[in-house]
């Protein structure tokens, strides 16, 4: 098992250069975040909700330039936000990754290489694709294709990394993990959960087309002035994801209230997986949760392992035991559908994706569907990348998937030295695998909020816990508070 160890450089090791954030002191970014997500709920696709955020984000950006946390903190909140900016769909921390770069572009530098690498790549791909999605319009068909970029295919690669490397080395794990539960998982709960208790379905005739029973996993609420989609095949990546995060932090050893709010989140989260029933996200959060209880179950004491999982399962038994005998038939509904007769559509739209990749090796530029005729999803997002940026796109993705998971299996904390630390930990560790797998059955990008929350959690878990800084890096003044 390799151990976290970081250099003994005063700029990574000495708690005093990171702000801790707890109680009052992270109450700006939270309140400026709210303000964010309450604007965009009471505006929603309007003039008065950009402008307000562009200036904010550009003001906040160079305030807190240097002030890596607050900062990241605020990035990490409105990634939450439910909307997102201009016609052209930029998303609120990605706008914030921009006015970053071009006030501390430095900041690259301490992104490890193995990244920059795999990005490379992904660029690549989009050059190759080019050769497909160029038109006669030059200059507007490159312009889709780079904002579909800058939104879908960079921010897994070196946006996000980018937003979160300035936490690379941070010695405050309860700042670590303040952060991660209040300004990551907390927001995205509150907004999913208060949607479902007192959103209006803005479709309820489109979804009683798939019949009574199933219409509960295609609706979609009005909030305030917002459509929030809870399809189940976009809903259920970060319900995953979320799931994961939560249970991370309530089965650790850490302060009541952090497990106290933990729980609730999980709670929540839980309830509102089952009322959307995706069998594909299902799956994949038990994968998640078993990579967390396996690593738990290593590191701590069995018996108390064992005790969360128990402790789980029945949360999970009582839960359901309270659902509305309708949202029990439409569970049952998608079990029989999934389990018992065993669908096998998931199949038959991965060979027409292949069949695409077959025909076009280098990529066609940005899509979620393929057919000649008959446009369908093809419900994969390792195939969505291959066939959208080519075979060189879509390795690039898979192995940045593989080298994540392949370094949170690697990485060691010893949770008897610091339970904030193991608890930031398993919470990547489990959504860095229940997205993994969930992709392969799904499309995440297929909602940015979704995409973007899910995303922010992984490299803020990686940067706080997997990333070792090169003595090379270490001497640079990067992390001045």
């Amino acid at each position: 098992m390799n151990k976290i160890h970081y250099p003994n450089n005063h700029y990574y090791s000495s708690p005093n250069n990171y702000i801790n954030m707890n109680g009052k002191k992270s109450l700006p970014p939270f309140l400026l975040g709210a303000a964010t997500i309450s604007m965009s709920i009471l505006f929603g696709r309007d003039y008065v909700f950009y402008i307000f955020f562009l200036l904010l984000s550009l003001f906040i950006t160079f305030r807190w330039r240097d002030n890596p946390i607050k900062w990241i903190f605020f990035a990490s909140i409105v990634s939450a936000t439910p909307i997102a900016i201009s016609q052209q769909q930029f998303t609120c921390n990605l706008i914030l990754a921009f006015w970053l770069a071009i006030f501390n572009r430095e900041y690259f530098n301490i992104i490890p290489k193995w990244i920059k690498v795999l990005t490379v790549l992904a660029f690549l791909g989009l050059f190759t694709s080019s050769i497909n999605w160029l038109s006669s319009n030059v200059v507007q068909s490159t312009a889709r294709q780079l904002t579909f970029a800058y939104n879908l295919l960079l921010p897994p690669f070196i946006l996000l990394p980018f937003v979160y490397s300035r936490m690379m080395g941070s010695q405050n794990h309860t700042t670590n993990l303040h952060g991660l539960l209040f300004f990551l998982i907390f927001p995205s709960t509150l907004i999913l959960i208060s949607t479902k208790l007192f959103g209006t379905v803005a479709n309820e005739w489109e979804a009683m087309q798939h019949g009574q029973s199933l219409a509960e996993g295609f609706l979609q609420y009005r909030l305030g002035r917002v459509i929030i989609k809870f399809l189940r095949t976009e809903v259920g990546f970060i319900l995953a994801a979320l799931i994961c995060a939560s249970t991370a932090i309530t089965i650790s050893s850490v302060k009541g209230y952090y497990k106290l709010v933990a729980g609730v989140c999980l709670m929540s989260n839980v309830y509102l997986m089952l009322v959307t029933a995706s069998f594909g996200s299902g799956f994949s959060c038990i994968c998640g949760l078993c990579a967390i209880f396996f690593k738990q179950f290593r590191n701590f004491n069995p018996m108390k392992a064992i005790g969360s999982l128990f402790v789980v399962i029945c949360a999970l038994i009582l839960i359901y035991t309270f659902l509305p005998s309708n949202t029990k038939d439409y569970i049952g509904k998608r079990y029989e559908h999934r389990v018992t007769n065993a669908d096998t559509d998931r199949i038959a739209l991965w060979s027409r994706a292949i069949e695409t990749i077959l025909r076009h090796p280098e990529g066609v530029g940005f899509t979620l569907s393929v057919g000649e005729i008959e446009k369908t999803f093809f419900h994969n997002e390792y195939l969505a990348y291959t066939t959208s940026y080519g075979i060189i796109g879509g390795l690039a993705y898979t192995l940045l998937v593989i080298k994540l998971l392949f370094i949170f299996f690697k990485t060691g904390i010893n949770p008897a030295e610091d339970p904030n630390a193991n608890a930031v930990y398993l919470c990547g560790l489990g959504v860095v695998v229940a997205i993994a797998v969930n992709t392969m059955t799904d499309h995440l990008n297929a909602n940015r909020w979704y995409f973007n929350v899910s995303w922010s959690i992984i490299w803020y878990c990686f940067f706080c816990s997997c990333v070792n800084p090169s003595p090379r890096h270490s001497e640079e003044p990067i992390l001045t508070s």
